[in-house]
């Protein structure tokens, strides 16, 4: 089992923009651990917060926003670090509203990228300095790489399918365990 100091949670944010959709991704600030990396907005759990809640609090430290509804957020996957072993738990869910305010201790800027231009670029496999493997995706001016990379890949299809549905008038589509609701604070 996995230490508590290990459990992290990421949001994986999905934004419309002209008539497209795409993942929001941070790139990290120079300031912080893992500086310049492309992520999503996350970070490690606080006592007594949910993955979940842990999840949203750091989208909204981060980068000023939050889900349009928290009734329409989903689970995605469980992923683990190559090099630290941290245990990282995604969710998605959608941002309406396009104003953010960017925490530059932790954030430089925000990267838009198209779930078109995913479908259309399959990862590439690296081989880190310790030997260890991981994925990257890369992309005009920057790159994904490592677990970030790796949630994607993990859930590109689920990621569609969500969109698909959303986008069908069949956001209910999901059965009840299927989609996760906050508690109210």
């Amino acid at each position: 089992m996995y230490s508590e100091n290990q459990r992290t949670a990421v949001f994986v944010p999905i934004v419309k923009i002209c008539g497209d959709y795409h993942l929001l991704l941070t790139r990290r600030s120079t300031r912080i651990s893992h500086p310049g990396q492309i992520s999503f907005p996350g970070g490690h759990r606080e006592e007594n917060e949910t993955l979940l809640e842990c999840a949203v609090r750091e989208m909204k430290e981060e980068i000023g926003a939050l889900p349009s509804s928290l009734d329409e957020i989903y689970p995605l996957n469980v992923s683990t670090t190559v090099t630290s072993g941290k245990v990282i738990t995604s969710f998605l869910g959608f941002i309406d509203d396009l104003k953010f305010r960017i925490n530059k201790n932790e954030v430089e800027d925000i990267v838009f990228l198209s779930v078109k231009s995913l479908i259309m670029n399959a990862p590439e496999p690296i081989i880190m300095p310790n030997g260890k493997r991981t994925i990257r995706y890369r992309f005009p001016g920057f790159v994904v790489w490592g677990a970030t990379a790796r949630i994607i890949e993990a859930s590109i299809e689920r990621i569609i399918e969500i969109i698909e549905n959303r986008g069908s008038g069949k956001s209910d589509y999901l059965n009840d365990h299927e989609v996760i609701h906050i508690r109210e604070e």
